[in-house]
């Protein structure tokens, strides 16, 4: 495991035992947006010259009083590692935020129906140039951003997938798909999952997706969520990325496996007759 990934774990480990709940959450996301803005402050409480307990102070004066016990426990605990910069400080807080908001989804008994509403929307903004290209656009407020999601999903998705929409609007990995990508990495972690990545000509019937998954589970002997995403030059049969391993069975596939063949079939003839 590398060392970031370990101090990520310890960090949340630290976190679960706060009980962040969905008000704790949207206080970290407050919070978040008050450090965005002010660039001196974040860089104080990130300040690697500084020792831990005057920032655990520092963060004490500043937010005690607004926010609730958990999200001030999750404060003391990031502001106590040691951050490369402030803005990542920010980011780990947003990802507090927002596996809480996952974890809160899990104990509802709602995970994957959020799970699937986040993947499905993000694919409607990458399959939709206008929408991905408004969305891109910085010269668009991030209210005026987030009220463009807000009206796309309207009240058709669970609340804790518009909460998660709303906040993956401010794209901290590049584009809102991107960020929502990473939501359902940690999703699946919270979950204990593994996702699969399923590429398709055309959508999978229920049936085929339920066969699939059953497939895949019976494989990792372990839980695995299905990402299913069409794409018309597959010709046919489907791609799954399961963590390392990649399982063709497309036409393309097929196709290109047999002219590598027919390629090394040629060369070795080749090699005789020469």
């Amino acid at each position: 495991m590398k060392a970031r990934d370990a101090a990520q774990l310890r960090l949340d480990t630290e976190v679960d035992a706060c009980e962040v709940d969905d008000q704790a959450a949207d206080e970290l996301f407050a919070v978040v947006d008050v450090l965005d803005a002010q660039p001196p402050l974040r860089r104080s409480l990130s300040d690697p010259s500084a020792q831990a307990a005057d920032k655990e102070a520092l963060a004490e004066r500043l937010f005690s009083s607004r926010i609730s016990a958990p999200a001030m426990d999750t404060i003391r605990s990031v502001v106590r590692q040691p951050w490369p910069s402030g803005r990542s400080l920010a980011e780990a807080l947003e990802r507090l935020g927002v596996r809480a908001l996952l974890s809160q989804a899990s104990k509802q008994g709602v995970l994957g129906r959020v799970q699937e509403e986040l993947h499905d929307v993000a694919r409607v903004v990458l399959g939709t140039p206008e929408l991905d290209d408004a969305l891109r656009n910085r010269r668009f407020s991030l209210e005026g951003r987030r009220e463009l999601v807000s009206s796309l999903v309207a009240e058709r998705v669970h609340p804790i997938s518009a909460r998660l929409l709303s906040r993956a609007v401010a794209a901290r990995a590049r584009t809102l798909p991107l960020t929502v990508q990473s939501y359902l990495d940690m999703a699946a972690q919270v979950g204990g999952q593994q996702i699969a990545r399923v590429t398709v000509a055309r959508p999978l019937d229920d049936e085929r997706r339920a066969r699939l998954q059953a497939a895949l589970e019976r494989q990792v002997s372990g839980p695995v969520v299905i990402q299913e995403v069409v794409d018309p030059d597959v010709l046919g049969g489907l791609n799954v990325q399961l963590g390392d391993h990649i399982i063709e069975s497309t036409v393309a596939g097929r196709l290109d496996e047999a002219r590598r063949l027919l390629t090394t079939t040629n060369f070795s003839k080749v090699g005789r007759n020469g």
